[in-house]
């Protein structure tokens, strides 16, 4: 979620029912080195709270230094990336390359839970690939040096987004420990989520992917977790609009232009299945002013209004 799970992007998650926030992935050794740019990812605001500090590392020492450091910022707790199947951060021995590592793996936890006041999670994959499947070895491993829950992402490294995730790895590890464990995977609506806790027993879910241009799947969830009933999508006016409030809170967090490039890739999730929506994101992507995007995304919506009337008239004769 490197690039898309920004404050502002937060903000609409809680907005819209998610009951707790993570940052975005923070280098524990830009952190150690006060690098301005690490610690810009690391801002938030409290509209975003419950939230964690996510943080990735294979030097202990600057793992601890790091989480020590974002302790004073005051988050709801710390998160450790073992998960992470990037090239860029698992070629730094970074996020699930320590998966590998297990000796080291439980260094740096128990030294993170150390160094902070707060609740320690960590989030992992079932292993490196299909023969490495440590799932179980790192669990106990992290829940004895002292972290409060687990996310786990049934996928093996290797596998990165590809394939199924296979829920039967968290109904697993949720049976094997006394810690929280948080299932992550192929959650993509709220029979999905129902699913997911009925088959694995987990105390919780998190959803990633799923929830980009989307923020309405947590409150959709959560009203059929509680009622039974699934809410209706949203609708093309709900997405739009929507689409727009998020480009003025990037406006309003990262500045200009820097706002309107960051949000060219969340207008194609906003904007995904809509009639002429190639059209749009085209248009868009060849447009820096603010204003000129928010004309043509009214435009827009006035277009998918007259057509939709149109329709419904024909349909009525």
């Amino acid at each position: 979620m490197a690039g898309i799970s920004d404050s502002p992007a937060r903000r609409i998650a809680r907005r819209f029912g998610a009951d707790m926030t993570v940052s975005e992935l923070i280098s524990a050794e830009g952190i150690s080195r006060d690098c301005r740019r690490t610690y810009d990812l690391a801002r938030f605001d409290n509209l975003e709270r419950p939230i964690g500090l996510q943080i990735f590392g294979a030097n202990p020492e600057s793992m601890a230094r790091a989480a020590s450091q974002l302790a004073e910022l005051n988050p709801d707790f710390i998160d450790i990336n073992f998960g992470c199947p990037a090239r860029k951060i698992v070629g730094k021995n970074g996020g699930s390359s320590i998966l590998r590592d297990l000796d080291l793996l439980a260094v740096i936890v128990g030294q993170v839970v150390k160094a902070v006041n707060l609740p320690v999670t960590a989030k992992i994959r079932s292993g490196w690939d299909s023969t490495e499947l440590t799932y179980l070895e790192v669990g106990k491993i992290i829940e004895q040096a002292g972290a409060a829950a687990i996310i786990i992402h049934p996928r093996t490294k290797t596998q990165a987004f590809s394939g199924q995730a296979d829920w039967e790895v968290i109904r697993e590890l949720k049976a094997n420990l006394s810690i929280k464990v948080i299932g992550n995977g192929d959650i993509h609506s709220p029979e999905d989520a129902r699913r997911m806790f009925d088959t694995t027993g987990c105390d919780a879910i998190m959803i990633g992917r799923a929830a980009i241009g989307n923020p309405w799947i947590f409150n959709r969830i959560k009203r059929y977790l509680s009622t039974g009933e699934i809410p209706p999508e949203p609708s093309p006016r709900e997405r739009i609009e929507l689409a727009i409030d998020h480009l003025e809170l990037n406006i309003e967090y990262h500045g200009m232009p820097h706002a309107v490039f960051r949000m060219r890739g969340q207008f194609c999730y906003y904007l995904r299945g809509l009639r002429g929506s190639n059209e749009i994101r085209a248009s868009i992507n060849r447009l820096l002013s603010p204003d000129d995007i928010k004309e043509l995304l009214f435009n827009y919506i006035d277009k998918l209004s007259n057509e939709n009337q149109f329709q419904t008239t024909n349909s009525v004769q």
